[in-house]
């Protein structure tokens, strides 16, 4: 059943009222300059004294910046997850990334949704896009999961495909949150453990080694899928 045009009505309203706010924060943060110093920071030290000159507000200047990075990638955003674990420690920071990872998630899965058939002409011939279309609900749910724990695929990207290609909400929602938990707390740990200045430590041999290790069975799923798809059609 589709929605009703009065809640269709009500929902460009407070996608509106959203984005005028987010845009209004967003202003300020750039008047003091914190994304530019997050974003083109040199190592997490920098990026954690950009983000403490916001004092009480640091935490939702955090979540904001993230979700700036997801919606204008390819912004580094994993400085900042690296910035939080510096500033609030590992769990803390951790936590404080994944909020801020489910934020930008959402935002660029709403987008995509609102986008109408611009993005979808523009990335319908993209595989990724063929794999969410070409497949069941279930499907769907883990394909979006082990891109996300997948570090090189660029999470904004994830989001739109989502949104443009009617993934529903809660399965997106649901594999999103368990996706990026892995690397969220792999680059704050880094960050916490860097601040401490100990360059190199077992615990961040371990994020590396954590990173390294969902990249490759990422890749290997995706094309384990890719050749279930492939059967499927013939």
């Amino acid at each position: 059943m589709s929605p009703s045009p009065d809640a269709m009505h009500v929902r460009r309203v407070l996608f509106l009222a959203g984005a005028l706010a987010l845009t209004l924060l967003l202003f300020l943060i750039g008047w003091r300059g914190a994304a530019q110093q997050v974003f083109s920071a040199a190592s997490p030290e920098e990026a954690a004294a950009a983000l403490r000159s916001f004092g009480l507000w640091t935490p939702l200047v955090s979540v904001l910046l993230m979700v700036v990075q997801s919606v204008l990638a390819p912004l580094p955003g994993s400085f900042v997850a690296a910035a939080n674990g510096a500033i609030y420690g590992i769990w803390w920071g951790t936590l404080l990334s994944w909020i801020g990872g489910m934020a930008g998630g959402l935002a660029t899965y709403g987008l995509g949704r609102l986008s109408g058939n611009v993005l979808e002409q523009r990335w319908k011939d993209t595989p990724l896009w063929q794999r969410l279309t070409g497949v069941g609900a279930a499907r769907r749910f883990w394909i979006v999961l082990i891109a996300r724990m997948t570090p090189i695929v660029s999470l904004d990207f994830i989001g739109y495909l989502a949104g443009v290609s009617r993934m529903p909400l809660p399965s997106y929602t649901l594999a999103n949150a368990i996706g990026i938990l892995p690397g969220m707390l792999a680059y704050t740990l880094i960050g916490s453990e860097l601040i401490q200045g100990r360059a190199i430590s077992w615990q961040i041999a371990v994020a590396l080694l954590l990173i390294v290790v969902l990249f490759i069975i990422g890749r290997r799923r995706l094309r384990t899928l890719n050749v279930e798809r492939a059967n499927v059609e013939r």
